[in-house]
């Protein structure tokens, strides 16, 4: 009889210490009584007995490193998911506060209103200015301090 190695006593029937329906062999070394075994006999009960420990302690490690990879898998996903809120929820947050910023300096500079030939005029819109010129510095700022002198550093390191 052959198996294939997705067939269930596959595994256990290539070990040699087990029968193709998965029970475990009888043991030349456990043939008979204990008082009436020889010293041989003995040793090869207690290299059998150490090694069918051995191998429930790997089975039984592989189990426990499949249940913690699982846990582990299970909390990364969570992590993950509260990740991408938080991210969302800053994003709003910061689109509020920009919102903010410029219409607040659109309602004080709005308060500002001097008579020219056209009519009266008001200066409610450098609030958009400043929403459009305040970002473009500070990117500016950052390219010149660190963005450049950080591929600067990366070159010399080739």
């Amino acid at each position: 009889m052959t198996f294939s190695p997705s067939e269930p006593g596959a595994a256990a029937a290539r070990d040699g210490r087990h029968l193709a329906d998965g029970r475990p062999a009888p043991d030349p070394a456990h043939g008979g009584p204990l008082p009436q075994a020889t010293l041989p006999e003995l040793i090869g009960r207690l290299i059998n007995d150490v090694s069918d420990l051995a191998d429930r302690q790997i089975e039984l490690a592989k189990q426990e490193i499949g249940e913690a990879k699982d846990d582990a898998i299970s909390a990364t996903k969570r992590i993950a998911i509260g990740s991408g809120i938080a991210a969302a929820a800053a994003l709003l947050l910061v689109i509020w506060a920009w919102t903010a910023f410029i219409w607040f300096f659109n309602w004080l500079f709005g308060l500002i209103s001097f008579p020219t030939p056209l009519g009266t005029q008001s200066l409610a819109w450098v609030g958009w200015l400043l929403g459009v010129l305040v970002p473009d510095v500070a990117a500016y700022v950052a390219y010149k301090r660190f963005i450049r002198h950080g591929i600067n550093q990366a070159m010399l390191i080739w």
